[in-house]
């Protein structure tokens, strides 16, 4: 499917799920952009130029049908620039950061074929359940290679459930949340090194 012929429709991920910090737009993740009404943005004609070049991986990827649009499938797929991803990963080009808006949709074993095709082709993976974002890539090694996508997807729900108990955590509990996700990822460097 062509990036042209995607259209976003009632998708409205983007005024929701994304951080926006710039002069013109200020909102936290996971709340809604005060121009957002009930048909879409309130301002579109005269919206700022961070929505005006912003397009999702559904929009950007050809190789993603309709039924990848982040309302249906629960996933928006953000873009990460080539520049900013870990070394290992530039020479795979940008990075990709797969934000689960909703995890009883999004994490199928359609994500999962799809997620370990591109840690196959050493692509910089993320997830964020709407928090701060955790790399992939080396908890994936061993089951995308082995072809395991029950390995892949349990994987992806492991990090899910640790970034989504951060969501709706303050304080020390965020801290503890986003600690567990970062140790489940170094014990995957550490085996891997084994």
């Amino acid at each position: 499917m062509k990036t042209a012929e995607k259209i976003c429709g009632p998708c409205q991920a983007c005024c929701v799920a994304p951080k926006i910090d710039v002069p013109e737009l200020s909102k936290p993740s996971g709340v809604a952009c005060v121009h957002l009404a009930e048909k879409g943005c309130g301002i579109y004609p005269a919206r700022p130029p961070v929505c005006r070049t912003f397009l999702c991986g559904w929009r950007l990827l050809p190789e993603l049908d309709m039924s990848w649009r982040p309302d249906l499938s629960g996933v928006m797929l953000m873009c990460v620039n080539q520049n900013d991803v870990p070394k290992a990963y530039r020479a795979a080009g940008h990075g990709w950061v797969f934000v689960v808006l909703d995890g009883k949709e999004a994490l199928t074993p359609k994500l999962a074929r799809f997620v370990a095709d591109l840690a196959r082709r050493k692509v910089a993976l993320y997830m964020s359940a709407i928090t701060p974002r955790s790399q992939l890539n080396e908890q994936l090694e061993k089951p995308a290679k082995a072809g395991d996508m029950n390995g892949v997807l349990a994987v992806l729900r492991q990090v899910h459930g640790r970034l989504a108990a951060a969501r709706g955590a303050g304080g020390w509990r965020l801290i503890l949340a986003l600690y567990r996700a970062q140790v489940d990822r170094m014990r995957a460097i550490m085996e891997a090194k084994r």
